[in-house]
């Protein structure tokens, strides 16, 4: 009997980000002007992307625990890169925001990213990147939109329309 569709694609979407991870990230991290580890990187990227967010919306975005991520935060505090502020709804709690210089970091660290994947991305074609600039766009709609059934069937009749 043969897969499910949707497992077998949810499979390759697994195996695929893994060795892009693998592959790029170790390649960015090793030819990247900031010393930070992923998981550091993943702080700073969850903090950018959800202003106002707080130490343990940070640990449950990165899978880990309140105590790792105080300590994760600390250091990143000390270096200048993140500072804690209180947030203006609730006196009593402590949001987390990048400084100047942690967005700077963030901008250029995921620019030389980029450039890493893009060399790697190097030998498609301008076909084949519209091809898998539409994939994307499918993965980030079932993955992010309640109506995603509803994303999905228009975005792939637009791609076989383009086909």
């Amino acid at each position: 009997m043969a897969e499910d569709p949707t497992q077998e694609c949810a499979a390759t979407v697994m195996d695929t980000f893994h060795l892009m991870m693998r592959s790029v990230g170790g390649e960015a991290r090793r030819r990247s002007p900031t010393e930070f580890s992923m998981q550091q990187f993943r702080a700073m990227m969850a903090i950018e992307h959800h202003k106002g967010v707080s130490l343990s919306q940070v640990a449950e975005h990165l899978g880990s625990t309140l105590s790792a991520v105080s300590k994760l935060i600390d250091s990143l505090v000390e270096r200048g890169y993140v500072r804690r502020e209180t947030a203006e709804d609730d006196r009593r709690r402590l949001i987390l925001a990048l400084t100047d210089n942690g967005e700077q970091t963030v901008r250029a660290v995921k620019m030389h990213t980029v450039s890493c994947l893009a060399e790697k991305l190097a030998s498609l074609t301008s076909g084949e990147c519209a091809i898998l600039n539409l994939a994307m766009d499918l993965l980030c709609s079932a993955i992010s939109a309640p109506q995603a059934a509803q994303s999905r069937q228009t975005i792939t009749q637009q791609g076989e329309q383009s086909l």
